[in-house]
């Protein structure tokens, strides 16, 4: 419990006084009060006992004498006469007369003493009581001079301690007699001018470092060695969606949403990776609970502080770089060599394919054009000039397909986009001993999105499907309408297979289930199908069984109608 210095004074005081006053009164009353009453009470019974013989003497010398005057023939012996002589019994009188007077004289000899004493009693008790305004004064003085700036003082360190800096402490502006606490308050303002101004100078360099944080386009927090977030960047919140202040909290409750640590068994912890198996660099791929299926690549390492009072602090600096970013680049890169290859292909083949089918009309038209339809020869060069325009199409579709389209989206046809994608990949798929197997229903299947991306998708599927197979297998893919008014898309190759335990990572970006190098590639080409996937507001899902092949099933909702 709080007891003001001030209460303490004045009740210290107080006490102080009545018990002092308390064990003066009674020492008083005991050494001289007590005492005087002692001797009166001696004084005034001895006086009485030798009154009392005084006049028993007398009385027995009257008696002796009127015994005397009744017998005069009695003789007595000289004692008794000198007893009862006229003369010595004055004398006995005077002397009591003189007693009584001494007795009066002791009485108020012991009045004059007790009035002495009371008013001696009186002068103490005054003397108490300037004595007690004495310590009031010098109380009060106090208060004023020593309490009330320490009660500032209080009042201004409980401010200073709820975090408000602002506040001074209130200085006369012209003192005639400064002392140690008009000092002592002025270094305490100065004190606070330049912990503010630190302060300041402090939450400016914060300012300033959060602000390169918050440039650096990875997301970054930074751990202690308790897995405590101690900073962390924009785009970090960003990757967990959230805006809150995550600073004090633990990584797994920001990231993942946990209550406790992650499992060893199902997440990479480089916390754990630093502290007990001393890795310098820890690198993995991580999904955050905010994304299930956005992944993130991380990037772990040490980072130790030494200050020079205490020993070495150890933290971890972690890197978050978004991998759809990756995609997306590798996605251009892939439409960029397209549009390269498009360019390339239609430059070299264009002229000359063109030069040909005008060399196959002429022939059709100088000696070919009276001739029957069933002519053999004119039959023959009838599709070689069929041939010679699919071929001068090619580069038509090579470069609608790599032409990077805008964001706004399009009504394609989900049939004639497949169709396209075939017709590229037909060349690969029969030099391979593959055969293609496409059903679709009569009617156009529409739908709302990007083209060129869809047709990315595609071509990624069926490369991944013509690597995953060999000579005298088989390519099916199959569209159709759903329940629900979606297009579904089925491709399903009888290749090798992917085993369980790969399955649930095919769509990680850099990871890949090629076996030799031809196929083995850069590991983004699903990553990229799922990405466009959601684009298209889409779902995708496979099955795969080691030895039998794989089918892989797209649902893209239909928002439009042709």
């Amino acid at each position: 419990m709080f007891f003001s210095l001030n209460k303490k004074l004045i009740y210290t005081i107080s006490t102080f006084f009545l018990f002092t006053s308390l064990i003066f009164s009674y020492s008083f009353y005991l050494i001289n009060i007590d005492k005087l009453q002692e001797q009166q009470k001696s004084a005034t019974l001895r006086n009485q006992q030798y009154m009392e013989q005084l006049i028993e003497n007398t009385s027995l010398r009257k008696a002796l004498t009127e015994i005397k005057h009744q017998n005069p023939h009695l003789r007595l012996p000289p004692e008794l006469k000198k007893l009862i002589e006229s003369s010595q019994l004055t004398i006995n009188q005077e002397k009591i007369s003189q007693e009584r007077k001494k007795m009066d004289e002791i009485l108020k000899s012991y009045d004059a003493r007790y009035k002495t004493l009371t008013d001696s009693f009186k002068i103490v008790t005054i003397s108490a009581a300037l004595f007690f305004l004495s310590l009031l004064v010098l109380w009060r003085l106090i208060n004023i001079w020593v309490l009330a700036p320490i009660e500032k003082l209080s009042k201004i360190s409980h401010k200073i301690q709820s975090g408000n800096y602002t506040n001074r402490l209130p200085l006369p502006s012209q003192t005639r007699f400064p002392d140690e606490f008009n000092k002592l308050m002025q270094t305490f303002n100065d004190m606070l001018d330049n912990i503010e101004n630190g302060i300041k100078e402090i939450h400016k360099t914060e300012s300033f470092l959060q602000s390169i944080i918050d440039s650096i386009p990875d997301g970054i927090r930074v751990l202690d060695e308790n897995g405590t977030i101690i900073i962390a960047n924009k785009e970090y919140y960003r990757q967990i969606n959230s805006c809150s202040n995550c600073i004090g909290q633990k990584c797994y409750a920001s990231s993942q949403n946990r209550d406790a640590p992650c499992p060893h068994s199902l997440f990479t912890c480089p916390l754990q990776e630093i502290k007990e198996k001393k890795a310098e660099n820890v690198k993995f791929i991580q999904q955050f609970a905010a994304y299930p299926n956005r992944h993130l690549s991380v990037n772990a390492a040490p980072m130790v502080i030494q200050d020079s009072d205490s020993k070495p602090r150890q933290y971890i600096v972690e890197a978050f770089r978004d991998l759809s970013e990756d995609i997306r680049f590798s996605h251009q890169q892939k439409l960029s060599s397209l549009g390269f290859l498009a360019t390339a292909v239609a430059h070299e083949m264009k002229n000359h394919l063109g030069s040909i089918r005008m060399i196959t009309e002429g022939l059709l038209n100088k000696y070919y054009r009276d001739k029957p339809d069933n002519n053999e020869e004119k039959q023959y060069l009838s599709l070689i000039d069929k041939q010679l325009t699919e071929c001068i199409n090619v580069p038509e579709r090579l470069l609608k397909m790599a032409h990077f389209a805008p964001e706004e989206e399009t009504q394609f046809s989900v049939n004639n986009s497949i169709e396209d994608v075939i017709q590229l990949l037909d060349y690969e798929a029969k030099r391979n001993g593959i055969s293609i197997n496409f059903k679709h229903p009569q009617k156009d299947i529409i739908v709302s999105g990007n083209e060129a991306d869809f047709k990315m998708m595609i071509i990624n599927l069926l490369q991944n499907s013509l690597k995953a197979m060999s000579e005298n297998d088989e390519l099916s893919i199959k569209i159709n309408q759903t329940a629900d008014n979606a297009a579904k898309i089925e491709i399903k190759d009888s290749g090798h297979g992917i085993t369980a335990d790969k399955l649930p990572r095919i769509f990680e970006p850099f990871y890949t289930t090629g076996n030799t190098v031809l196929q083995t590639g850069t590991g983004l080409g699903l990553a990229i199908v799922k990405s466009i996937v959601e684009k298209l507001r889409g779902t995708i899902s496979v099955k795969s069984k080691p030895g039998v092949g794989t089918c892989f099933t797209i649902k893209i909702p239909r928002n439009f109608e042709k």
